[in-house]
């Protein structure tokens, strides 16, 4: 599932707008390589997404209704076998890297993980993107695919862009908002 601004089709990577824990970055040639996240579930997407900036404790644990303008969920599923490199268990410790380093650091370390990016999509052509267990939502895996090595045949849309502004879409982020003890204020 994954979980997009609506500027972007479900199935379309992006070209390098904003920051994020493993974008943006240049391959070895200089060129930005295109990103798409995604996460095994709902909670996993919305965790990646629009409640990533949310702290954990303190009064200010709540959205704005509005940033949910843009916004909205697809549900994707790869149509050939993707390679990930394992960013959890064991493959954190191969990498001699921890959790916290990587996955629990916050916005201000983006930068330093957008490189783990960079040279991991150097080490081998044949990783398609990333893989970890989600910092928010821990039952759920998130991912990043690299555009050069993912194309866009290679993801089947399963369910269509579903707006999360209002009706449907709206009220399944209100249910996991609540379960995340996040307030959406009007």
């Amino acid at each position: 599932m994954r979980c997009h601004d609506s500027r972007f089709g479900a199935t379309e990577f992006n070209p390098g707008f904003g920051r994020g824990r493993f974008h943006p970055f240049q391959d070895a040639q200089g060129v930005a390589v295109l990103t798409l996240y995604g996460a095994s579930g709902l909670m996993g997407a919305l965790s990646e997404s629009i409640f990533h900036q949310i702290p954990v404790r303190g009064p200010v644990r709540a959205i704005r209704r509005s940033t949910l303008r843009p916004m909205q969920v697809s549900v994707l599923a790869p149509g050939r076998d993707l390679k990930l490199v394992q960013l959890y268990d064991f493959g954190l410790r191969r990498l001699e890297v921890s959790r916290v380093e990587l996955i629990d650091s916050e916005a201000a370390h983006y930068p330093r993980t957008a490189a783990w990016a960079a040279a991991l999509h150097a080490w081998s052509g044949e990783v398609d993107g990333l893989v970890w267990v989600s910092r928010l939502h821990d039952t759920a895996f998130a991912l990043v695919l690299f555009g050069d090595r993912v194309a866009r045949r290679d993801l089947e849309v399963v369910e269509p862009p579903l707006p999360i502004f209002l009706g449907e879409g709206l009220a399944r982020v209100q249910e996991a908002a609540e379960q995340a003890k996040i307030t959406i204020l009007e």
